[in-house]
This record gives C-alpha cells, structure tokens and sequence, in this order.
C-alpha cells in the first residue's frame, strides 16, 4: 500500500513539473528575432562582405552581394546585447554598432570604406547633407553660418535651425554661430543617416577658453618678415654652441591672450639646453601682438614659432666673367699679335740677320761664281813693287797656290765682251794693299 502511493506520488510530480515547463520552453523558442541589416555606400551602392559580431558571441555572419546579412538571434529580456559591422579588410576596428532589439530588426548604414573614400576624393564628388543646429538646452540657433572650407559654398540656418548643402571628403564642414563655439563636422556623420536631419549641438563661448585655431589667427605686428627681424636682432647665439658649431631649430608654442600679451611659452621642439633657453627669453620679450579673433570676438588663442640658429659662414667670392666688348677683344688680338711678333722675332734670332746695305754691300757675303775669278795679270806684281824676305810673313809657297784649274779662265770666243765688274771688297783691299791698279 505504502509502494502504491508513493509510485502515484512520483507520477503526479513528474506530471506537474512537465505541465510547468513545457509553456516556458515554448514561449523561450518563440523569442528568436529575424534581423536583417543593410549595408550601402554613402552613393546608393551595396557594400558587400560586411562582418557583423555579436558581443560576447562567436558568431560571425557576412554580407551578401547586396550588402545584406540576414541573422536570428534570442532576444534576453536581462539583458541587451550590440552587434558590431567590420570591413573586411580590417576584422578588428569596428565601424558602426547597434543594439539588438526586435523593433530594430531592419537596419540600414551607409558606410564607406577606406578605398571608397580616395575614390570620391579623386572624382570630387558632393553629396547633399541636411542638419539642425540648436543649443544644449535644444533650442535652435537661426543665422548660423553653415561654410565647406576651401569651396566657397555656405549657407544660413532658418528659423527652426534648419540647413541643407552640398559637401564633398575633402573639406571640413564648419558651423559658426554668435557667441557659440566653433563645431567642424565630418561628412560621414550626416551620411551614416541621410534619411534624418543630423542634430548639431553649439557650446556657449567661454572667456577661459584657448583655441587651436580661430578664423583670424594671431599676427606679430608687420607680419612674419618683421618677426624674423626681431629674432636676427635679439637673439644671441650661445658661445660653445656655436664653437661647437650645433645649428638647428627649437619650436616654441604660447598663448596669445586676448590682449596681445605672451604667456605660458613652452618648448615642443628642443635642441640644445643653452640654446633652448635663449630661445625662450627671446620669445617671452617679444612686444604684444595682434590677437586672434573667431567670429568677430576677439579669443585667447595657442600658437607655434620656430626659432632658428644658423651660424653666418663667409660666402666664398667668384671671380667676375669678363664682359666680351670691343675694347677686350681688341685687347686680346693686341695679346696675340704681341704673342706672334715675339715668336716671330725669336726666330728670326736663328737666322741670319741681313747687313745694313750702307756698312756693307749687298754682295758682300753673297758671291758670284766669277767673283773670285782673276785675270791672269790680276796678281802680277813689279819686281820692285815689295821686297819681302824669305823669313818674313809671307805664307809657305804652297799655302797661297792656287789649283791651276781653279785661276785658269778659258777664253769664250762667242761671248759678248764684259764690262768691268765691280770687285770684292777683299780683292779691292789686296790691290790696294799691293799697289795695282785697274786698267
């Protein structure tokens, strides 16, 4: 009895916990949610093999060729979870996340990637983008400059803050407002959602604030050349730096206050502890300068100078070309004629220089072939004429012979009788010296 009723007892629990529990597992499989996600480019075009991860799941799922990815998941009532989407070219920095929720099922981004965005540089192309600009307690800013930097085009917001304009990637969108801080927006912000007005919050100025940059920047009065004068004029270069000829740059950052006034200069670009801190003296006693405006309001603004040493070395002089004018070219064919007529006289030292014909005649080295012919009475002297003895200075006998054939002339018959000759010098002198005359 005591077996029966507890057999009927375990049959009755096992009922009820199956009665329980089936409702809940029922109810749990009918949960999973069909999510559908598209992904485009910011021109129309599917994006496909986009990567989507679920948080702390290892499922991956991958786009199609459309750029959509079609999953099921669970939804937790606990608990939330995002999805993230990666390009597949980079699996590890998403671009986009969303939460999984069923009445988000249907989801499409415009996302483009790295190569796209070269692509749409290149062609230049604009895409139109629509914006509210308002303030952080949500109220909309109306006059507020909507400017693509570098392009020209800017626009104005209406009276709900409204704008709409054309923007490209390779100029910032800027938005400018009375008393607001400055906001630069990238184009994929509106693009992510181009079905939406994208929202623009404007922060309040604050007279504290220093900015990067402003729509005026600061000026040294006279301009940057006349900041360089100041520098050549103050800045002393350090004695072992420039025995140890160092050169280089140190860049200094400031803030110009909203007065002109230098302040808080620092050193983001060292070089040399002494030459570092010559650098900063030079720049703390600069004058005030002209400060930075944004938007009509004058601003505390940051800025960055390179102070520069460079030891001055002697530039080596050149000689000058000479000018080709007449003067020079006349001069230098005076050169060469000078240049010949030494040459010339040079050579002519190994000739034989010519006689003046007054001291000698012309014939005087140059003989005829009969110059030394003799009439055979030429040399015939008196008896009388000149003694001479035997041991005096008259030559051995045969010293002053003659050959016989040399002095013998042979007498031409047909030949015209010859008119006297004018003689040598030599022969002239002998028959002087010796007393004969010409007949």
């Amino acid at each position: 009895m005591n077996q029966t009723h507890k057999r009927h007892t375990l049959l009755y629990t096992w009922l009820a916990c199956l009665c329980l529990f089936l409702p809940l597992a029922a109810q749990g499989a009918g949960t999973k949610t069909t999510f559908r996600i598209t992904v485009l480019k910011t021109n129309g075009e599917p994006q496909p093999g986009m990567i989507l991860k679920i948080s702390s799941r290892n499922q991956e799922y991958t786009g199609d060729a459309q750029g959509v990815i079609t999953f099921q998941y669970e939804i937790e009532d606990s608990y939330t979870r995002s999805a993230n989407l990666y390009f597949p070219t980079d699996r590890d920095k998403p671009v986009a996340s969303f939460a999984l929720e069923p009445e988000n099922a249907t989801k499409t981004f415009y996302l483009d990637s790295p190569q796209d965005i070269v692509a749409y540089k290149q062609s230049q192309q604009t895409f139109p983008i629509e914006g509210y600009v308002t303030t952080a307690s949500g109220e909309p800013i109306t006059g507020a400059v909507v400017s693509i930097q570098g392009t020209g085009r800017r626009v104005t917001t209406d009276e709900i803050g409204l704008f709409q304009i054309d923007a490209d990637y390779n100029h910032p969108i800027t938005i400018r407002a009375d008393g607001m801080e400055n906001q630069s927006v990238s184009i994929q912000a509106f693009l992510q959602n181009p079905n939406e007005p994208y929202t623009i919050v404007m922060q309040r100025k604050s007279s504290s604030r220093i900015y990067a940059s402003a729509e005026q920047m600061p000026q040294y009065p006279g301009g940057m050349k006349a900041f360089q004068n100041y520098l050549k004029r103050n800045l002393k270069y350090p004695p072992q730096a420039k025995r140890d000829s160092i050169e280089g740059v140190v860049a200094i950052q400031f803030v110009v206050e909203r007065n002109g006034r230098i302040s808080s200069p620092v050193i983001v670009r060292s070089l040399e502890p002494s030459m570092d801190t010559v650098a900063l003296n030079v720049i703390r006693n600069m004058p005030r300068w002209i400060p930075a405006k944004d938007h009509g309001t004058i601003v505390r603004c940051k800025y960055s100078v390179p102070v520069q040493f460079k030891i001055e070395r002697p530039k080596p002089v050149q000689p000058k070309p000479l000018l080709a004018n007449k003067d020079s070219i006349l001069h230098k064919d005076s050169l060469l004629a000078d240049s010949l007529r030494m040459d010339s006289v040079s050579m002519d030292s190994l000739r034989l220089k010519k006689l003046i014909p007054d001291s000698l005649q012309t014939d005087s080295l140059r003989l005829r072939p009969d110059s030394l012919r003799l009439l055979p009475d030429s040399l015939r002297m008196p008896n009388d004429s000149l003694l001479l003895k035997k041991d005096s200075l008259l030559a051995p006998a045969d010293s002053l012979v003659a050959p016989k054939d040399s002095l013998t002339q042979t007498p031409d018959t047909n030949a015209e009788p010859q008119k006297p000759k004018k003689r040598n010098i030599f022969v002239r002198f002998f028959r002087w010296l010796f007393g004969i005359k010409d007949k």
